[in-house]
Formats: C-alpha cells, structure tokens, sequence
C-alpha cells in the first residue's frame, strides 16, 4: 500500500503548477481550432452593408486612399449620430468592415475579436492576479484559461460575439476596450505611471462612445474602484480623470440626435419606465443567475477547480490590502451585473439577446472569480488559528491530488454529454463535419459571384442554407426591406431580393 501511495503522490506531484498549465492551455487552443476554421465560410450580414457602406466601398474602389477612406467613415459616423445613433467610437471603427476591401477578407472577423477579449482579460487578471496578489504566473494561466473555456464555450451566441464584424465591435470589442481600461487603471493606481493614466483615459474615451451595457458597466467599476483603494492608495482619485473623460463622451453618446430619432419622439428619461426597467433587471437577472451560470453543472465545476486554484496561492500570504466588506463588495459586482439588464428593458427592447447577453456572461463570470478573490482574502485575514492549520494541510493535500482533482472533473463533465452538446466547440465541429459549413460557404460564393456583376442590376437570389455558428441575418423577398436595400446599395443594386418560395 506505501509503494501505491508513493507513486499516486509522485504521480500527483509531476504535475505541478506550470505543467498543468501548459496542458489547459493546450486544451484550450485545440478548442479554439475549429472555431478559427469555420471563419473561412464567414462573409457580411445585415448592419454590415448598411450605414453607407457602399459609399465608402465605391470610394475605395475608386480611389484606394487610406486618407479619403477615413475622411469617408468619419463623415458617415457624424451623420449616423445625427440621424440614428449616438456610439460615435463603435460606428467609426465599423466603418472599416472587411469586404469593403476585398469581398474575401471576411474570415479575419474573428481573428480580429477573439485577440482583442482574450488580450482585454488576460491584460486585467495578470496585473489583479500576478502583480497585486502574487500569484505565480503559472496559476494565472491556470485561472485564465479555464475562465476563458467557461465564457467562451457557453456563450449566448458565438456568431454575434465574434464572426459578426459589426456586431462584435459594437458589443465584444467596447467590452474588451473596458477591460484594458480596467487594467491601465489597477496599474495606474499601484505604479503612478502617467502612460497609465492616459490609456485609462483614452480607452475610457472609447467606452463612453460605445454601447449602453458598458456605458452602465464601466463608471460602476470604476466607482468600485475609488471605493477599494482611496483609503490605502492616493494615485487613487487621479482614476477621477478618465472617469470626467468617459463622463463626457458618454453624455455625447446619449444626447446624439440619432437617439431620438431611432427612440421616438416618446423616448427620453421617464423615472416610472426606470423604476420598470429596475425591476425587470433584477428579476431576469437573478433568473439568469439560477438557470444560466448555476444550472450549469459545467460552469459551477470550473468555478470550482478555479477557486481551489486561487485559495492554494492566496492563503498563507500576508497583503497590505484588508478585504474588510467581502458582503459589501459582492454586493457591488452583483450589483454591476444586474444593471447590465437595464438598457434594453428601459429602450423597451425586453430582455437582454445574442451580442448583449454576451457581454452579461462575459461579466458575470468574470465577476464570480473576483468576488471569489476577495472573499479568500478575508477568510485569510480573519482565520483562526485552527484554520490556519487546516489550511496547511490543504495546501499539503492540494499540491498532490490537484490533478486528480482535474482528471476527476474532467471525466465527470466527458460522462454527461448533455453538459458539452451545448458548447461552442462540439456545435462547430458538428457544422464542420456534417459538411452544412462547406455547403453554406458555396451558396456565399454562389450568391456573390452574382452580387458582383456589373450587368445585373435587378437581383433575385437563392436562400441559403444554415449558417450554424456563423452569424448570417439575411435578405427576404421584400425588396424594399432594409437589409434589401443595404445589399443592394453595398453591390451597386437596383433592387435585390430572395426568391419567392413556390
């Protein structure tokens, strides 16, 4: 029996820190193949044409000036704030959607997006995790990538997230933008650098320019953030300036002309539909929280492993920061994420859908490992001595079995395939293997051969066949519908329409 015991210790014990590490990682990348493969059957949809894209892919095609180009999309960013929409920092951006270039280039969307979230939340839980708390940089890895298995795998709608080029930088991009602000801002406060303080103000600028949830989202933090560090840390009430940036910007966001435009001339503030929008937020929130994340046997496991991960680094260290309100504090994450629910109940959308529930998940599992955080912090704080020596032998205990912890977990979610049909992965590779993707990328290339003579000026096109995880919002047999006419303007159209069904 010693000899067994020895080799299951020294078995568990191979696996330290940084190999384990290295394996979620790979995991997580052999994930994220399929969901880069599929891309290449991915072309524009929707809002993608639209907004007098066929304006500036007309003087693209005419001129192949960067320079008139942006003069193009600039001018188009101020009359979309006058006429629709007050995100003036998300309209520029969208005004560089791919196939204004090259009707070919749209599989570099999520090339584009997926760097962007992954590079945003890695950026903010490095410094939390690696330069605050001292957490060794092979445990972050740990934390990060299987943060990153749960938001990506079971997120809402993967197509809007990130195949979508003008959903994404709507939604996926401002949020991420945040999150980089987020991080300049933690570093601001610890190093006093004032490169810091300026990209926290810059991309502060851009969220305030951006849509509602992270227009709702980030002063909240930020809020959060003067109300942690202020006592201990004077940089502190500098964060005040990129918080008066954003301020501004958001204000110019909300009183765009556009707004009214696209809300009616009924819409503006109205404290009964707040109220009612308050109460909605929180009811679906707290729905969500029950059927979404908890109900989730694979998101609760992860949130697990990944709060035995954070309490084997954080117990025993001694931090000058005194996690004294962990009730407090989660109160105002839960807080920050019920609010996410706001906007499109007080724009009587009703509830959160596709792109902006993105952005809720996102949060709120982001939101769990930082509640997580702090609530470790205070049980290290505030143990007794007993507790302590209960924590020595956990962390004896961690260090062997960790891996059985994993392999445990792991084995329990592959025996439950309800748990993992669902996820963003399977869904692609079973788009990919049933050859619905290949078929799916002819008909584009069908349809755009089409689009793309000269001669033909009234279009009728064919349906297409399921778009599976890619994002398609197509065309009907209406003419004059707006997609219609989007499609029409983008390819120099009289009229463009699908094919009556008979």
């Amino acid at each position: 029996m010693e000899d067994r015991g020895g080799a299951i210790a020294k078995f568990g014990l191979w696996f330290n820190d940084r190999r384990i590490a290295i394996g979620i990682a790979i995991f997580f990348i052999l994930t994220m193949i399929p969901m880069l493969l599929v891309a290449k059957y991915s072309h524009a949809s929707a809002d993608d044409f639209g907004w007098g894209a066929g304006l500036r892919r007309q003087v693209w095609n005419e001129t192949h000036s960067i320079a008139q180009f942006v003069k193009t999309a600039f001018e188009g960013t101020i009359r979309i704030y006058r006429i629709w929409q007050g995100t003036f920092t998300t309209t520029f951006i969208q005004a560089f959607q791919p196939e204004i270039f090259n009707v070919h280039a749209y599989f570099i969307v999520p090339y584009i997006m997926l760097p962007f979230y992954l590079g945003g939340t890695a950026f903010l839980l490095h410094y939390l995790l690696v330069r605050i708390l001292k957490i060794k940089k092979s445990v972050f890895a740990v934390v990060t990538m299987l943060y990153f298995l749960i938001s990506i795998q079971y997120i809402p709608s993967t197509g809007e997230a990130f195949y979508w080029y003008n959903g994404a930088v709507a939604y996926t991009l401002a949020y991420s933008v945040m999150l980089f602000c987020l991080g300049f801002s933690l570093k601001y406060i610890f190093t006093g650098r004032k490169q810091d303080l300026i990209m926290a103000s810059l991309t502060a600028f851009f969220v305030g320019g951006g849509n509602y949830l992270t227009v709702v989202l980030l002063p909240l933090l930020f809020i959060l953030l003067l109300f942690l560090f202020t006592p201990s840390r004077k940089n502190t009430f500098y964060l005040l300036i990129p918080l008066a940036v954003f301020g501004v910007t958001a204000v110019v966001n909300m009183c765009a002309p556009g707004t009214k435009v696209r809300g009616g001339s009924d819409f503006g503030f109205d404290v009964y539909n707040v109220f009612h929008a308050i109460g909605k937020a929180v009811y679906k929130g707290l729905k969500d929280v029950r059927s979404e994340y908890l109900g989730n046997p694979v998101i609760v496991i992860g949130m697990i492993v990944i709060a035995l991960f954070l309490a084997s680094q954080m117990i025993g260290k001694q931090y000058e920061f005194s996690f004294r309100y962990p009730g407090l504090f989660v109160m105002m994450t839960f807080g920050s994420y019920l609010a996410m629910y706001a906007p499109t109940y007080y724009a009587s959308v009703g509830a959160p859908f596709g792109r902006v529930s993105n952005l809720i998940s996102f949060y709120f599992e982001l939101s769990v490992i930082a509640d997580m955080i702090y609530v470790i912090g205070y049980l290290t704080k505030k143990g007794s001595r007993r507790w302590q020596d209960g924590v020595k032998k956990f962390m004896e205990k961690w260090e062997v079995y960790k891996i059985y912890v994993l392999l445990g977990a792991f084995i329990l979610i592959l025996a439950h395939p309800g748990w993992y049909a669902t996820t963003a992965v399977v869904r692609t590779v079973d788009y990919l293997a049933s050859g619905q993707a290949e078929a799916f990328g002819d008909a584009m290339e069908q349809r755009y051969e089409i689009l793309l003579n000269e001669e033909l000026k009234e279009v009728e096109l064919e349906a297409l066949p399921s778009a599976g995880p890619l994002f398609n919002y197509d065309i009907i047999e209406d003419w004059n519908d707006w997609p219609n006419t989007a499609v029409a303007e983008f390819f120099d159209k009289d009229s463009v329409k699908l094919k009556t069904g008979e």
